[in-house]
């Protein structure tokens, strides 16, 4: 569909109801790190603002101040969600690929890449489909969930990032299925000579939470949560495909709103929570970082 025409339904849509109220958020945080002996400051601002309509359909729209023309506007409703601006650039694609064989195009990173487009979500009995584009990248996927049994595909007919995860026209599909403790997960994208098949056991015991994951791709790891009054400490031992293993060990103490934190790669940090305001303290690698958030 035109993306001129779907943007004029929105705001055609939008004049029904009463002017929406705009919830403004945002943070500022300054850092001292040792080993340059500098201090540096972020800050980020947004504005929100979300209105149920009188035909009964929610119109949503946000935007970061802070960030240039970062925005999105989104309508909901029985039909599902259609969002226009700024969006994930391989949601549609990821949503399907639930066996896990293509990584996200953010690679190592927490936050998601995102592109200008057009993305669409609804589920229906069971069958959860997605859909967008960017004018470059055209992604689709569809999910259903029967009984415990969750079957997925994805598509997309272009990359969505030059490097990681969708880095070219590829299609992926995938099943995963739990019973009791144990999970099974099935996958194969078009850049996999064979699917790739894991298993994964996790219990309780106690204060004690114990997983355990093979996969048929040679990749193994076994670990050991233990937490009680306000203590956590968690082993892990993994195999890589090559067969270099790794171990690692890391412990937190809380403790009203203070945080401790450590581990075997010689990383302490001491985190205090003051509410809308956090107070850091990291010693890694030989270099001491002191960061002080406020939000609002």
């Amino acid at each position: 569909m035109n993306k001129s025409i779907i943007a004029l339904a929105i705001a055609a849509a939008l004049p029904v109801a009463a002017q929406a109220d705009a919830t403004i958020s945002g943070s500022v945080k300054v850092a001292y790190a040792s080993n340059a002996n500098t201090m540096t400051t972020t800050a980020a601002l947004s504005i929100s603002s979300s209105e149920v309509l009188a035909n009964g359909m929610t119109a949503t729209a946000s935007m970061n101040v802070l960030t240039g023309a970062s925005g999105k506007a989104s309508l909901a409703g029985d039909f599902g969600t259609l969002s226009m601006g700024t969006i994930d650039d391989d949601g549609a694609f990821q949503a399907g690929d639930i066996g896990g064989r293509v990584g996200d195009s953010s690679g190592t990173t927490t936050t998601n890449t995102t592109t200008d487009g057009m993305h669409y979500a609804g589920t229906v009995a069971g069958l959860s489909v997605a859909a967008q584009t960017n004018g470059t990248s055209t992604q689709a996927s569809a999910v259903y969930d029967f009984n415990g049994l969750t079957i997925g595909f994805g598509t997309a007919n272009a990359a969505a990032d030059a490097t990681n995860g969708v880095n070219a026209a590829m299609n992926t599909m995938g099943a995963t299925y739990s019973f009791g403790d144990l999970s099974v997960k099935l996958g194969k994208s078009s850049a996999d000579s064979q699917a790739v098949g894991s298993a994964t056991y996790a219990t309780t015991v106690g204060a004690i939470a114990l997983s355990a994951t093979a996969s048929s791709a040679g990749t193994s790891s076994v670990s050991a949560t233990y937490s009680l009054d306000g203590v956590s400490v968690t082993a892990k031992a993994a195999s890589s495909a090559a067969g270099v293993t790794t171990n690692t060990v890391k412990a937190s103490y809380t403790s009203g709103d203070l945080t401790l934190t450590a581990n075997d790669a010689n990383t302490v940090s001491a985190a205090l929570d003051l509410g809308n305001a956090d107070l850091t303290a990291k010693r890694d690698g030989g270099v001491t970082t002191l960061t002080y958030k406020v939000a609002f």
